[in-house]
C-alpha cells in the first residue's frame, strides 16, 4: 500500500501537466540587411553582352542558405530599378535583374525610402515599385500616391500567428524634391507617431521601424539619432533599425526584466552589396531577430537574435570583375579562396572592426 501511494505520488507530481508557458508558442524570424547598391562597376561585372542581359546571382551565392533560416529577408534599397539608361551613383538606377536576384536569394521585403529615392523622378520611383510588385517582393516607404500611402502606411508581415507591422522612413531625398503625385516617407516625428497609431489599428503583435538616418562614415551613432530612438521607445516601438551611415554603427540591447523582454536598436547595418571599397564601408552584418508568442498571453517578444558579420569580395578573374558577400566566420581560415593574400587580410580587418563595434 506505501508502494502504491508513493508511486501515485509521484506520478501526480511529475506527470507532464502543460501549463500555460509550455504550450506551443508561435514564433516568426525575420532578418535585415543593409544598403542594396548598384554602382557603375557592378553594372559593368552584373552585364552579359552576349545576349545583352545582367545578372545579379553570383553576388548572394554564399548568403542563400543563410537566408533559407527565416520567414522574412528585408533589406534597404538604395537604387531604383527598371529606368535606363542604368546609372550608378550618383542617380542610381538598377535592371530588374537585381531585385530577382534579391528574391532569388531570399530576399522578400525592400525598404525603398532613402536618399536615393528620387534620383530618377516620378518614373523611378513608380516603376521601381512596379518591378517589385512584379516580383512579388514586399515593399514599403515609398509610394506611387497619397491614396496609396494612406491605404499602404505601414508594411504588414505575418506568419505561425504573428503580425509585425514594419515602417520605413528617410532623413530626406539628396534635395531632390519628392515628385507629385507620388509619396516619400521623411522622418518627423509628427507624422511618424500618427503612423503608428494607424498601424496600431490593424492590431500588430508589434511594431518594426526601419530609418534612414545619420552620419555617413560615422562609426557611431549622433545625438540626432539617439534622441530620435527616445522618441520611438516614448510611442512603444521598441525595435528599430538603421542604415545610411554605409559603415555598421552599434548595436544596443536592453533587457525588460520587467516584461522579459528585448529592447534592440541596430543604428546602422552597414553595405550589404556595393563597390564601396575603402574600409570599413566592405562590411556589414545580417541581423536575425527571433519574435515568439505565447499563445495564451499573445504577448509577443524578442526570444533571440543573431548577428552575422559579412564582407564584400571584389575581384578580377579572366578580365571580369566579380562581387560575392562572404559571410565572414565561413571564410576566417581560408585564405587560399582569395585570389590575392591582401583581400584575405582586408576582410580579417574588417572582422576586427566588426568585434570593436559589436562585441558579444
Amino acid at each position: 500500500m506505501f508502494k502504491i501511494y508513493n508511486i501515485l505520488f509521484f506520478l501526480f507530481i511529475y506527470s507532464p501537466i502543460i501549463t500555460a508557458q509550455q504550450l506551443p508558442v508561435d514564433s516568426l524570424h525575420i532578418m535585415f540587411v543593409g544598403d542594396i547598391m548598384s554602382h557603375g562597376p557592378q553594372l559593368k561585372a552584373a552585364y552579359h553582352p552576349d545576349n545583352q542581359s545582367y545578372d545579379y546571382s553570383e553576388n548572394f551565392k554564399y548568403v542563400r542558405n543563410i537566408f533559407q533560416q527565416a520567414d522574412f529577408v528585408a533589406g534597404n534599397l538604395e537604387t531604383t530599378l527598371g529606368v535606363k539608361p542604368y546609372s550608378g551613383y550618383p542617380q542610381f538606377s538598377a535592371p530588374p535583374a537585381l531585385a530577382r536576384a534579391c528574391r532569388d536569394a531570399g530576399i522578400n521585403v525592400l525598404m525603398t525610402a532613402n536618399n536615393h529615392s528620387c534620383d530618377k523622378g516620378l518614373r523611378g520611383i513608380v516603376k521601381t515599385l512596379d518591378v517589385l510588385d512584379s516580383l512579388q517582393i514586399s515593399h514599403t516607404g515609398t509610394y506611387r500616391n497619397a491614396n496609396e500611402r494612406q491605404k499602404l502606411r505601414a508594411l504588414i508581415l505575418k506568419k505561425n500567428n504573428i503580425k509585425l507591422a514594419l515602417l520605413n522612413y528617410s532623413y530626406g531625398t539628396n534635395g531632390i524634391p519628392v515628385p507629385a503625385p507620388a509619396r516619400v516617407n521623411l522622418i518627423d516625428t509628427t507624422a511618424i507617431k500618427q503612423d503608428i497609431q494607424v498601424a496600431r489599428l490593424q492590431q500588430p503583435d508589434g511594431i518594426i521601424v526601419f530609418l534612414h538616418w545619420g552620419e555617413q562614415y560615422r562609426n557611431h551613432p549622433n545625438q540626432s539619432q539617439k534622441k530620435l530612438v527616445d522618441f520611438l521607445h516614448r510611442q512603444g516601438v521598441n525595435w528599430i533599425i538603421g542604415s545610411h551611415p554605409h559603415v555598421i554603427q552599434d548595436v544596443e540591447r536592453e533587457h525588460d526584466y520587467v516584461n522579459k523582454n528585448i529592447h534592440l536598436t541596430a543604428y546602422s547595418l552597414g553595405n550589404f552589396i556595393s563597390n564601396q571599397r575603402k574600409f570599413p564601408r566592405d562590411g556589414s552584418i545580417i541581423l536575425g531577430l527571433t519574435f515568439s508568442k505565447n499563445p495564451t498571453t499573445e504577448i509577443l517578444k524578442l526570444s533571440g537574435y543573431q548577428i552575422i558579420p559579412i564582407w564584400v569580395y571584389k575581384y578580377s578573374k579572366n578580365g571580369k570583375r566579380h562581387y560575392e558577400i562572404l559571410p565572414v566566420e565561413d571564410f576566417l581560415f581560408r585564405p587560399d579562396y582569395f585570389v590575392k593574400n591582401t583581400d584575405y587580410q582586408k576582410m580579417m580587418q574588417y572582422y576586427k572592426h566588426y568585434m570593436d563595434i559589436i562585441p558579444d
